[in-house]
């Protein structure tokens, strides 16, 4: 009985470092891309050895591959899409819930993003390998619902790809060019206040909600208001 005591500390431990691990190669691969993401550097960053890396991980091709899976294993309950498609998602409200909850998910997540399009300039098998079993599987989970809304008229009515490749920029890149809104508005997209004003934007610029200007939105530079 006390060595199994001993050993729920040690294995939670041992859970945590490599949880951590996966969190800061995360931010690595998105920062530097695959080629230049050095393990040594994300032990350091992780506060752990890089022979945990070996332990826990193998090889850098390994620890990208976990990193991504677990990034898509958040944004899947995160959205809610742990078991397939939710069904509200097929009324328009619930789709305008999905959007406000895939916002903030980009938000909170913008190395998300930063790997994708790492991975689409470069193409090859790691891109190949997170459509098959990420990417396509997740759009299949909204396709439906995102077609019925363009038949019902609540979407505009586009070419599929076309159309969610639209939404997907829309949502993610206020989140990725962070620093440029910061330099050229003034405006912490990170904030609660901008995320909100981003997702009112959103919803007016592809469910035709209405238009509205809230006086808790981000104030703008002089530049833009004169």
């Amino acid at each position: 009985m006390a060595g199994k005591t001993a050993r729920k500390p040690v294995q939670a431990r041992s859970e945590a470092t490599k949880a951590r691990i996966l969190e800061v190669a995360r931010h690595h691969f998105a920062e530097r891309g695959f080629e230049a993401a050095n393990t040594r550097d994300i032990a350091n960053d992780a506060d752990a050895s890089h022979a945990m890396i070996r332990y826990h991980f193998g090889t850098k091709d390994n620890l990208w591959r976990e990193a991504v899976a677990d990034m898509f294993q958040r944004l899947r309950k995160e959205l809610g899409f742990e078991n397939g498609t939710p069904p509200e998602l097929n009324t328009i409200n619930g789709y305008r819930e999905f959007l406000r909850r895939y916002i903030y998910y980009c938000a909170r997540h913008p190395e998300h993003a930063r790997i994708m399009i790492s991975e689409s300039v470069r193409g090859g098998e790691r891109l190949h390998w997170m459509v098959e079993n990420f990417i396509q599987p997740g759009h299949a989970v909204y396709a439906g619902p995102t077609k019925k809304h363009m038949d019902n008229g609540d979407l505009p009515s586009a070419w599929h790809p076309s159309l969610i490749f639209m939404i997907t920029s829309i949502c993610q890149m206020p989140f990725v060019l962070a620093a440029e809104a910061q330099e050229l508005y003034g405006v912490d997209m990170l904030s609660d206040s901008a995320i909100e004003a981003h997702i009112d934007s959103v919803l007016a610029f592809l469910l035709r909600d209405p238009s509205r200007m809230r006086s808790d939105w981000p104030a703008l530079p002089d530049w833009l208001t004169n």
